[in-house]
């Protein structure tokens, strides 16, 4: 695979990619013009759960999710995207597709051509589209990887998160807030790769939602038109020093912020307000910090995922004292 491609899906921001050699049917030439793109039952499971089944009472069920869309490495389009099971009007058994919005592909797309998927990894419903023209050189590098194979992960060793996983992550975090806090946590040594992204992706999802996507410090939200938000989930306690993914070890700062947070250029007290110690308060060059001193901060919606005065405490005398 040329390294171009490879740098271009092998990055922190997105989880591993899986793809689909698209059939006629899949595409805008195919007789009868299909609606979308079909998404098989092996595929499923790397999107967000449909809830329910269709029937004849409800032949219908979607959801909305949110891409990117690439022609080999330019993107072409974003926005929403109808993901759905399908019945016509209850007619037919249902047929899992992604429809609306996807036309910026559907029209460019031919049989045989190559789909990549890859969801960003803080995000359950947020991918990227990327159509692999057949013929091209992109083409060739790619069928180098996967072969013969007609869809499935894209690399052998490297699957993407299933919506299993995420769920399964979501109700580990859950259980975590109905205990008693811990700073840091027991190391599990048998824990999945699968494991441990899977809480990478749910831990943030979980603290921005509770901070309405909002810089608890500053108070600024910032999104994109199709719902990418600035905003990031802080760890109190590091996860690179055993820090949990336990919400209530979390904090939503805006990405200066969180920067010069995870550095100790500033804390939280005990009351809840900005704290700044003395060595950085002292530089002329950080008069955008000094700004927020004595600031209190906003609180989680939910009392229960309120930031943990033990989290706060551990990261005044570990991270920010060194600079009083």
């Amino acid at each position: 695979m040329s390294y171009s491609l490879a740098e271009f899906l092998i990055t922190d921001q997105w989880d591993y990619p899986f793809f689909k050699r698209l059939a006629n049917n899949d595409t805008a030439a195919a007789p009868g013009h299909q609606g979308g793109m079909v998404i098989t039952q092996d595929l499923r499971q790397f999107f967000p759960t449909l809830e329910g089944r269709p029937s004849r009472v409800t032949p219908t069920i979607d959801r909305t999710i949110w891409a990117e869309m690439f022609l080999g490495l330019k993107q072409v389009a974003h926005g929403s995207l109808r993901y759905q099971f399908q019945t016509w009007g209850g007619r037919r058994s249902p047929e899992s597709r992604i429809t609306e919005g996807f036309g910026h592909l559907h029209r460019l797309a031919r049989g045989g051509d190559i789909l990549i998927f890859q969801r960003r990894a803080d995000s359950i419903d947020f991918f990227r589209l990327i159509l692999v023209r057949k013929g091209t050189r992109m083409f060739r590098d790619v069928e180098n990887v996967i072969g013969t194979r007609v869809r499935g992960q894209l690399f052998d060793d490297q699957p993407p998160i299933t919506a299993v996983e995420l769920e399964s992550a979501l109700q580990e975090i859950e259980e975590l807030t109905n205990q008693s806090f811990s700073l840091t946590k027991v190391i599990r040594r048998l824990e999945s790769r699968q494991l441990r992204v899977a809480r990478s992706s749910v831990f943030p999802l979980l603290v921005r939602q509770e901070y309405d996507f909002r810089c608890c410090v500053s108070g600024v939200r910032i999104e994109t038109p199709y719902q990418i938000h600035e905003v990031e989930a802080a760890h109190v306690v590091p996860v690179i020093q055993g820090g949990t993914d336990d919400v209530r070890n979390g904090l939503s700062l805006s990405r200066t912020l969180h920067w010069a947070f995870d550095r100790g250029l500033f804390g939280i007290k005990d009351d809840r307000t900005v704290y700044i110690p003395t060595g950085v308060s002292r530089m002329e060059g950080n008069e955008f910090l000094k700004q927020f001193a004595g600031r209190s901060i906003a609180s989680a919606q939910t009392e229960r995922f309120r930031v943990h005065d033990d989290a706060l405490q551990w990261h005044r005398e570990r991270v920010v004292a060194k600079w009083d």
